[in-house]
C-alpha cells in the first residue's frame, strides 16, 4: 500500500519536471536562453515544493503519518537512553505483573463461566432457610420435579466423592461424581471420545463409565483402547466392575470449580439410596426453557416441594430453619464453594496491588518529570522555529504510551511466572485445588485498559508541565528553574503519595502476618508439633467385614508404635482441621431441649492412644483401651464443651447416652479441640472406640508422634503398612503441622502476597524517593557549590537535604495512618487477634518505612555535602 503511494508521488513530480521542460522549450523557441527560458518556467509555475506537499498530503492520512514518525522518534529515544527505559519499564512491568497475575486468579475462581452450552439458562435446585442453602431434596422429590414441572427443559442430580478404583494393579485414588442419565444432556457436554451417559445407563449391568479428558491423558496416553477397558470401584458398590464408554471434552471439568472429575458413573447404580425419602445427599442442576422467568420456575417448583415435605415430614424446627423453600441459585459458574472461601481475600489482594500499581506510577511520573526537564531546551527550541504545542503533546503521549505498552508486555511475562507459582500453591497438599487460569479476552482486556488508564493518568502531568514551561528561561538555563518551582514540588508530593500508600500496604501486611501469627500460637486443644499423618484405605474385596478390618488395626499398631523414633501411634476417623466432619444426635439423662440441634454432636471414631498422640488433655476418666471392643459394652468419651451442654456441673463419667439408637457409657473427658476452623469456638464432640464402629470403617488416619522429624520417621511407617496385608490402600501421607497449613491456605495466601506486595511498595517508594532527592541535588550542584563557597558547612548542607526528605515522609506518614485504620475495616473479617485500629502494627509499618525511607534520603544528602565549591562553580 506504501510502496503505490511512494510511486504516485514519483509520478507527480515526473509530470511535473516533464510540464516545465516543455514549458522552458516553447520559450526557447521564442528567443529566450535556455537558462532564462527554464527560469522563466518555473516562476510561470509558481511553487514545486508546495505542489508536491499539497499533492502528498492530499493523497495520504495525515495521523498515520504523523503516528508512524512519532512511533519511530519514540523508539530512538528509548534506545537513546537505556537506562532510563529499562527504570520504566521495569517499574510499570512489577506493578502490571502483579495487577495482571492477582487478576488471572480472579478471572479463574469469580468470573470464569463453565464451559458448557448457554451457561446462563442453568440454575441450581436447593432446598433453603434462615441458616442457608442446602442440598437438593431426597430423590423421590427430585424425581417429582422431573416429570411434574413444566418450566424446565431438563434437569439432573449428582454428587461428588473421592474413590479407589483398580484397573489390573494396585488400588487408584481418584476424584469422581455420580449423576442422572441427563446430566450430560442438560449441559450441552460433548464426548471427546465414545459417548457419555444416557439415562438408559442406569439399568446396564455390568454398569459403565465416563472419564475425564485429563484422566484419559494420564491414565491411557489418549490411547483409544481406554473405550471398553473394565475397572472395579471399591465401596459402597462392592467391588462392583465397570466399561468405559466415553471421554468427556476437555474443557470441561465438573460443577465444582477447583476440582475435575476424573470419573463420572451413573447415580442409579446403587438404587437404595434412590428410594429413601429422608437422605439429603446429593445436588441438582436445570436448565431452563428459553424466556422463562426463574421466579416462576421457582414457585412451580416449590408447590411441589412443600406437598412432598407434607407427606413425609421432619422435624418443625428442622424445615423452618433449613428445609422452609426451594431457591434457584445461577449455576452459570458452578457450585460457588471455592468463590466463597476465596473472593474476600482475592478482592483484598486485586486492592493491595492496585495501590502498588499506584506507587510504580507514580515513581514513573517522577522519571518523566525528570526526562522532560532535561528535554525542555528541545521543546523549546522546537516551540521557537513553529512547532505548535498540540503537536509536540501528540509526540510525547506516543512516547509515554510506547513506554508503558512495553512495560505491560513485560508485565505480561512477570505475571505468567507468578502465575504458575500461585497456580502451584493452590495444587499443594492433600486437596489440591485445580485452577484453570488462562488468558482469555477478559484478562488482557484488563491488562490493555490498566496500560491505556495508566499511561493517560500519569503520563500526562509531565507532557504538560514540559510543554507549560518557559521557551525564554528554558533556553537560558535549560529549565532548572522551571522544574524547582513546579517539578520539584509535584515530584514530592508524589514521593510523599508514595510513603502513604506505602504505609498502607505494610500496615495491612502486618495485620494479616499477626493474624496468621495469632492462628497459630493460640490453644487449639492439641500439639502441632513432631505428628505424621497417613490416611489409609482397606478395600471392601479384601475386607469385607469389619472383624477383617479390626484385625488389621490389632495389627498395625504394635507394629508402628514398635518402629524407632515413635513415641505413639493411633488411629481416628479423622484428625484436627483435616477438613471432614459427622454429626449425630445425643440424648442423656436430664437434658431438656426443643431444639434438634441442641442434640446435635460430632462424632469421631478412634483408637487407645489417641489423645496421647495428638497432645489432648485427658481431664477426667480413662482412655480407650484394646478391650473395648466389640461384644464388649459401649463406651465413650466426651470433650468439655459437650460435658457442659448436656451435663452441667454433673459428673458424666459411668452414666449411659444414648447416640443414634446407641446406648454407651461415658468414661472420660478430654479437653475442647478445635477440630474445624481455627477461628471459630470449638464445638461439642463424642469419641467413640475404633473397635466398636457405627460403620465400615474402611477409611483411618494414623497418627504418630515422633521423637524427632516426623517427615524422617515416615519412610518406615509406609514400609510397615504396605507389608501388613494385601491391598492395604495409602490415600496420602504428610504431618499434622501442614495439615493446619492447608487449612489456613486463604490466610497463609493473603499474608504472605500482602508480605510480598508490601515490600515491594516499601522498595519502589526508596527508590522514588531516592530518585527525587539525587535529580534535586544534581540541579542544585551551583547553588549549593555558591552556598558552600560563601562558608557554609558540609553537615548543614546535608541536613537541609534530609530535613526536607523527613518532612516529606512526615507528610505521607500523616495520610497514611488514618487512611490505613479506615482500609483495614474493610478487611477485618479476615482478621483475627488483631484490630484494624492496632497501634503496633501501625507503629511497626511506620517504623519499617521511616527507617527506609530516612536511609534512602541519606545518600543523596551526603553527597550535596561533598559537593566541591570549586567544580560547581565552574560547571556553573
Amino acid at each position: 500500500m506504501f510502496w503505490r503511494r511512494k510511486r504516485s508521488v514519483r509520478d507527480f513530480q515526473e509530470e511535473i519536471q516533464a510540464h516545465l521542460e516543455l514549458e522552458a522549450e516553447a520559450l526557447t523557441q521564442e528567443g529566450l536562453s535556455e537558462r532564462e527560458a527554464r527560469l522563466a518556467a518555473k516562476k510561470a509555475f509558481g511553487n514545486v515544493l508546495g505542489a508536491e506537499e499539497r499533492f502528498y498530503e492530499k493523497n495520504r492520512l495525515r495521523w498515520l503519518d504523523e503516528l508512524s514518525q512519532d512511533l519511530r522518534h519514540g523508539l530512538r529515544m528509548m534506545r537513546k537512553a537505556p537506562g532510563f527505559t529499562a527504570a520504566v519499564v521495569a517499574t510499570l512491568a512489577l506493578g502490571m505483573g502483579a495487577n495482571t497475575a492477582i487478576f488471572s486468579l480472579i478471572d479463574a475462581v469469580l468470573l470464569r463461566s463453565l464451559p458448557v452450552q448457554a451457561p446462563e439458562q442453568l440454575v441450581f435446585l436447593a432446598a433453603a432457610g434462615p441458616k442457608g442453602r442446602g442440598p437438593a431434596p431426597p430423590y423421590p422429590c427430585f424425581e417429582r420435579f422431573r416429570t411434574q414441572t413444566n418450566s424446565y427443559a431438563g434437569m439432573a442430580a449428582f454428587t461428588n466423592t473421592d474413590v479407589g478404583i483398580r484397573f489390573e494393579g494396585p488400588i487408584e485414588q481418584v476424584d469422581a461424581a455420580r449423576v442422572s442419565g441427563d446430566y450430560f444432556r442438560v449441559l450441552g457436554v460433548k464426548p471427546a471420545a465414545g459417548r457419555l451417559l444416557t439415562p438408559e445407563d442406569g439399568k446396564l449391568d455390568p454398569p459403565v463409565a465416563v472419564i475425564s479428558y485429563d484422566f484419559w491423558q494420564r491414565r491411557f496416553g489418549g490411547s483409544p483402547s481406554a473405550i471398553g477397558h473394565t475397572f472395579k470401584w471399591d465401596g459402597v458398590m462392592g467391588g462392583r466392575l465397570f466399561t468405559i464408554v466415553g471421554v468427556t471434552a476437555p474443557e470441561f471439568r465438573g460443577l465444582l470449580p477447583g476440582r475435575t472429575d476424573d470419573l463420572t458413573i451413573p447415580i442409579a447404580v446403587n438404587d437404595d439410596m434412590l428410594k429413601d425419602a429422608s437422605s439429603w445427599w446429593f445436588s441438582a442442576v436445570a436448565r431452563l426453557k428459553p424466556g422463562v422467568n426463574p421466579e416462576v420456575a421457582r414457585q412451580e417448583t416449590d408447590r411441589i416441594f412443600q406437598t412432598f415435605m407434607d407427606e413425609f415430614p421432619v422435624p418443625d424446627e428442622v424445615r423452618r430453619n433449613n428445609f422452609h423453600h426451594m431457591e434457584l441459585a445461577p449455576a452459570s459458574q458452578g457450585l460457588d464453594e471455592l468463590r466463597r472461601r476465596f473472593s474476600k481475600p482475592l478482592w483484598a489482594l486485586m486492592t493491595v496491588v492496585g495501590l502498588v500499581l499506584l506507587i510504580a506510577c507514580a515513581n514513573i511520573t517522577n522519571l518523566l518529570l525528570a526526562r522532560s526537564a532535561q528535554r525542555a531546551r528541545e521543546f523549546a527550541l522546537r516551540v521557537a522555529i513553529g512547532a505548535g504545542r498540540g503537536r509536540l503533546f501528540r509526540q510525547l503521549l506516543t512516547e509515554t504510551g510506547l513506554l508503558f505498552a512495553v512495560g505491560a508486555a513485560a508485565g505480561l511475562l512477570v505475571a505468567s511466572w507468578a502465575v504458575r507459582g500461585l497456580t502451584s500453591f493452590f495444587a499443594g497438599g492433600a486437596r489440591p485445588i485445580q485452577l484453570e487460569v488462562h488468558w482469555d479476552w477478559r484478562v488482557l482486556g484488563f491488562t490493555v485498559g490498566a496500560s491505556l488508564l495508566a499511561s493517560l493518568l500519569f503520563g500526562a502531568a509531565p507532557m504538560l508541565h514540559a510543554l507549560r514551561s518557559d521557551p525564554n528561561s528554558a533556553m537560558k538555563d535549560g529549565g532548572r528553574s522551571t522544574m524547582s518551582r513546579g517539578g520539584g514540588r509535584l515530584g514530592q508530593f508524589l514521593v510523599a503519595f508514595q510513603v502513604a500508600l506505602s504505609l498502607i500496604l505494610l500496615v495491612g501486611a502486618t495485620l494479616f502476618l499477626r493474624t496468621l501469627q495469632n492462628l497459630h500460637q493460640q490453644d487449639m486443644g492439641f500439639n502441632v508439633s513432631r505428628v505424621a499423618l497417613v490416611g489409609v484405605h482397606l478395600p471392601h474385596d479384601s475386607y469385607p467385614e469389619a472383624e477383617n478390618r479390626t484385625a488389621l488395626w490389632d495389627r498395625l499398631l504394635p507394629e508402628v508404635r514398635s518402629l524407632p523414633g515413635v513415641e505413639a501411634a493411633a488411629l481416628s476417623s479423622m484428625t484436627p482441621l483435616d477438613g471432614n466432619g459427622r454429626g449425630v444426635g445425643f440424648d442423656a439423662p436430664g437434658f431438656q431441649s426443643e431444639s434438634r440441634e441442641a442434640h446435635s454432636i460430632g462424632l469421631i471414631t478412634t483408637s487407645e492412644s489417641y489423645f496421647q498422640t495428638l497432645g489432648i488433655t485427658l481431664l477426667r476418666g480413662r482412655d480407650f483401651t484394646d478391650r473395648d471392643r466389640a461384644g464388649t459394652p459401649y463406651v465413650g468419651l466426651i470433650n468439655e464443651s459437650a460435658r457442659k451442654h448436656f451435663f452441667g456441673d454433673k459428673d458424666p463419667i459411668g452414666t449411659d447416652v444414648v447416640m443414634n439408637k446407641r446406648t454407651l457409657r461415658i468414661v472420660g473427658v478430654v479437653a475442647d479441640v478445635k477440630q474445624e476452623d481455627l477461628r471459630l469456638a470449638p464445638r461439642r464432640f463424642l469419641y467413640i472406640s475404633i473397635r466398636q464402629p457405627m460403620d465400615m470403617g474402611a477409611r483411618q488416619t494414623l497418627s504418630v508422634r515422633t521423637a524427632g522429624d516426623p517427615e524422617a520417621v515416615l519412610p518406615a511407617v509406609l514400609a510397615r503398612l504396605r507389608g501388613l496385608g494385601p491391598d492395604v490402600h495409602i490415600l496420602r501421607s504428610g504431618t499434622l503441622a501442614r495439615q493446619m497449613d492447608e487449612g489456613l491456605i486463604q490466610e497463609r495466601l493473603i499474608s504472605a502476597l500482602a508480605t510480598a506486595f508490601g515490600l515491594l511498595a516499601l522498595v519502589l517508594s526508596a527508590v522514588g524517593l531516592y530518585g527525587v532527592l539525587s535529580y534535586s541535588v544534581a540541579r542544585k550542584t551551583p547553588e549549593i557549590g555558591i552556598r558552600m563557597a560563601l562558608g557554609a558547612v558540609p553537615g548543614q548542607v546535608a541536613w537541609s537535604i534530609l530535613r526536607r526528605t523527613m518532612v516529606v515522609i512526615a507528610l505521607g506518614l500523616a495520610v497514611g495512618i488514618p487512611v490505613s485504620v479506615l482500609v483495614s475495616h474493610a478487611a477485618e473479617s479476615m482478621l483475627f487477634g488483631v484490630t484494624p485500629a492496632d497501634g503496633l502494627s501501625q507503629l511497626i509499618a511506620a517504623a519499617l518505612l521511616g527507617l527506609v525511607a530516612v536511609a534512602a534520603g541519606y545518600f543523596p544528602a551526603r553527597r550535596a555535602g561533598r559537593v566541591d565549591p570549586l567544580t560547581a562553580l565552574r560547571h556553573e
